[in-house]
């Protein structure tokens, strides 16, 4: 799934507004990455970026938008003493601009930020993904490893590896299957009949897991 910045009048732009509960107006905000800065890693980029020119940081939402779903990522710009924004972070693609909705109520304490996400396409495969991610997300960032940038298979317990390994075999299976347009009454990617009466029968037991 390619990810693309949606039209600033994007109706699933909307409703995922409403799920976030932000009032402020997206915008568009360039992107010129600073040499030194970090893939990815907007708030130290931007901290670093504040201790030599100055300025402020601004806390929000950047949004992507796939096929089968739009994605809210808690992100920071940079904003000039002139008070004009800039996202300073390079990203793995390469984009020129930014949707950007900024959000003055969300402080950054350090902690890692899951992103919210909708599905936009009817498909359930999609919401199973995205409940997927959200596991994850909750065991790569449980109790103190929220605080940390470099995840470690090492401060997992045993039953935490297992579930992972679930998780991530179920990430990249529905990313196969949503790629070539399948739907939960077909064939599970690990060939073990229908996914709605294979893979698709885990998660309830996982969240209880978890």
């Amino acid at each position: 799934m390619i990810a693309i910045v949606p039209n600033i009048d994007d109706l699933e732009l909307k409703k995922l507004m409403v799920i976030i509960g932000i009032n402020s107006q997206p915008i568009y905000v360039p992107v010129k990455p600073e040499s030194n800065a970090i893939v990815n890693e907007c708030f130290p980029n931007v901290e670093s970026k504040i201790k030599v020119d100055g300025g402020s940081q601004v806390n929000g939402w950047q949004i992507w938008k796939t096929n089968n779903l739009i994605e809210a990522e808690f992100h920071a710009v940079w904003e000039s003493k002139a008070k004009s924004l800039l996202d300073i972070t390079p990203k793995h693609i390469p984009f020129s601009q930014i949707l950007f909705i900024r959000d003055d109520e969300h402080g950054y304490d350090g902690s890692q930020v899951d992103n919210i996400r909708l599905n936009i396409s009817g498909n359930a495969l999609v919401g199973d993904l995205i409940t997927v991610n959200e596991y994850l997300f909750k065991i790569e960032n449980k109790g103190s490893r929220a605080f940390e940038y470099e995840f470690s298979l090492l401060r997992l317990s045993d039953e935490e590896k297992q579930i992972l390994k679930i998780l991530q075999e179920m990430k990249e299976g529905l990313s196969l299957m949503l790629a070539k347009g399948e739907t939960k009454h077909q064939a599970c990617f690990c060939g073990g009949g229908k996914y709605k009466k294979c893979h698709g029968k885990l998660l309830p037991s996982i969240k209880n897991r978890l």
